[in-house]
């Protein structure tokens, strides 16, 4: 054996790794990596888990991944690409469901109608269940965004904004007096606000305990009644700026 060689004992390796050459293979590989790297995410801190750890909760090396993805921020931007686009599908079966029911659009006497409170709702369950939009929006910029290849992450990129503006469109066919900047606008908005609210909805031990240190009167923020509240005065607002 070569001096300073380390051996590949994995369990891929002695069975001997079968690379991926159909898309479809490809598709499979891929889809199993998110998932790999999901779970580890329900486990431990994003700063602790590495390209070994995904490999090894899949079964096969470090050599083995990098067949498919180059660093482990390459895996979690697909995850939240993943993320995104699964909430603009959501988006769209929620227009055409609410759409097909005839109800009065006009605001109550707050300046909030049916709809606006119908759609934080459904916005803040949606964004609870597909977590990976807020928790790993919240490192989107400034960490996972800065170790992937230029090409990859402008493809990424792209998907990103193609399902913004799929979103940006169901709202304006949701609610009328939204202009499609407005749409545009408002979505973006949205994803900023998750993406600073998720942590502060879900501290770490360390910070609860801090929290509790400080002699703070501060209360953990609830991550849906916040998001709800939020995108209702988004709602009304857009709506005072457009009324006659």
């Amino acid at each position: 054996m070569e001096e300073g060689r380390a051996i590949d004992d994995s369990p891929a390796a002695r069975a001997g790794f079968k690379r991926a050459r159909t898309e479809e293979q490809k598709r499979e590989r891929m889809a199993a990596i998110l998932h790999a790297a999901d779970q580890l995410l329900d486990e431990h801190a994003y700063r602790s888990i590495t390209m070994a750890m995904v490999a090894a909760r899949l079964g096969f090396s470090r050599a083995n991944l990098v067949h498919y993805v180059a660093t482990k921020e390459e895996i979690f931007l697909r995850l939240y690409v993943q993320d995104i686009e699964g909430l603009a599908a959501d988006l769209a079966a929620f227009a055409e469901e609410r759409l097909s029911k005839a109800e009065d659009p006009s605001p109550g006497p707050r300046g909030i109608s049916a709809d606006d409170e119908a759609f934080a709702r459904f916005f803040a369950a949606a964004c609870a269940r597909r977590r990976n939009f807020g928790r790993i929006g919240a490192l989107l910029t400034t960490i996972i965004e800065t170790n992937v290849d230029i090409e990859v992450l402008a493809a990424c990129k792209r998907r990103i904004y193609a399902a913004a503006g799929a979103a940006a469109e169901q709202l304006a066919r949701l609610f009328p007096f939204l202009a499609s900047d407005d749409a545009q606008e408002l979505i973006m908005a949205a994803s900023h606000y998750v993406a600073g609210l998720y942590p502060a909805a879900h501290p770490t031990p360390a910070q609860v305990t801090a929290l509790l240190c400080s002699g703070s009167n501060g209360a953990q923020q609830a991550f849906e009644p916040t998001l709800e509240r939020f995108v209702i005065v988004q709602l009304a607002g857009y709506r005072a700026l457009h009324r006659p």
